[in-house]
C-alpha cells in the first residue's frame, strides 16, 4: 500500500477531517489532499509527524511505497555520486582549502631548525 492510501486509511480511522490533520500539523488541507492523491510526498519530517499523530511508526507508513523509496534514494544518491565525480585535488585546491595547515607546519619546521643550533 501507497503512503497516500496508509495516510487516508489512518486519518479516517481517527475520524479526522483533512482540515483537522492540515491544522495539527500546522499545513494547509490542500497539501493533506495532494498527499492522498499520490501528488507529492510530505517531508521526512512531516511524515515523521504524521507516524507520530496516527499511532504507527515511520517505517509502517513508508514501507511497501516503491515509488517513495525510489525517490528517496534518487535524492541522496546525486550528492553521493557527484563527489564520486568529482576530478582529483590540483596543488592550487589543495592549498585555497588546507592554508590554514601552513602555520602549524611552518612553526614545527622553525622550531626543529631552531632546535638543531
Amino acid at each position: 500500500m501507497e503512503i497516500s492510501a496508509k495516510i487516508k486509511v489512518l486519518r479516517e480511522q481517527k475520524h479526522w477531517s483533512q482540515e483537522a490533520l492540515a491544522e495539527i500539523l500546522g499545513i494547509t488541507r490542500q497539501s493533506i489532499s495532494q498527499w492522498e492523491l499520490n501528488k507529492v510526498y510530505p517531508s521526512i519530517d512531516i511524515l515523521s509527524k504524521v507516524s507520530d499523530l496516527l499511532d504507527v511508526t515511520l517505517d509502517e507508513l513508508i514501507k511497501g511505497d516503491k515509488q517513495f523509496k525510489r525517490i528517496i534514494i534518487d535524492t541522496y544518491q546525486q550528492p553521493v555520486n557527484a563527489l564520486k565525480k568529482s576530478h582529483p585535488m590540483n596543488g592550487w585546491e589543495f592549498l585555497a582549502r588546507f592554508w590554514w595547515l601552513f602555520f602549524p607546519v611552518a612553526g614545527m619546521i622553525w622550531w626543529m631548525i631552531q632546535s638543531l643550533n
